[in-house]
């Protein structure tokens, strides 16, 4: 055991010629001199990663913040387009409903003035068509009354040659005249 007593004294004063030569923090098991230099070191490359790193990745950011920024404000803005262009279809398509329906009505109208001016020309021709078919029948009923004059004519001219020619006895002209406008009707 004294040996043990030994030993843990032995460790006990060189702890506390450690800490003489440390200071208070060398008691916590932090050598100054590694920690100083650990500091510079860690100050170093913060400097290093704020110059090189931070602000080029931080300036990365912000650009992409603003083009985030700038494609929502045109998205908003498509989408305003879109919505003036839906009104403005909408505002083509009843103009051209009310266009179509105008030319329609128009084509009707059209049609309809054609439709009368047709029977009002066949009306016309039909018209002149009887009144030719009237002339027309007109000159043949003259022309069978000449005809049938002339027929007369030459049936009394013929009846009265017969009658002169045979004697004058009425009653033999009545029947001479009936037979030969008989043969004439035949």
């Amino acid at each position: 055991m004294s040996q043990e007593i030994q030993q843990a004294a032995e460790v006990a004063q060189e702890v506390a010629s450690v800490t003489e030569a440390t200071g208070g923090i060398g008691t916590l098991g932090i050598n100054l001199k590694i920690f100083i230099a650990q500091l510079i070191n860690f100050t170093l490359v913060l400097l290093v990663l704020w110059k090189w790193a931070y602000g080029p990745i931080v300036k990365l950011l912000e650009e992409r913040q603003e083009k985030v920024a700038k494609s929502v404000i045109q998205a908003e803005e498509v989408e305003k387009r879109v919505q003036d262009l839906e009104v403005e279809q909408k505002q083509l398509i009843a103009t051209a409903k009310s266009e179509a329906t105008k030319i329609l009505e128009e084509a009707r109208v059209s049609a309809d003035d054609r439709k009368k001016m047709l029977l009002e020309a066949a009306k016309k021709e039909v018209q002149g068509v009887v009144l030719q078919g009237k002339a027309q029948l007109q000159a043949e009923k003259e022309q069978m009354i000449r005809d049938a004059r002339e027929d007369i004519a030459l049936i009394a001219v013929e009846a009265a040659r017969k009658i002169l020619t045979e004697g004058v006895d009425e009653k033999k002209a009545g029947v001479l005249a009936q037979k030969v406008v008989d043969s004439m009707s035949k």
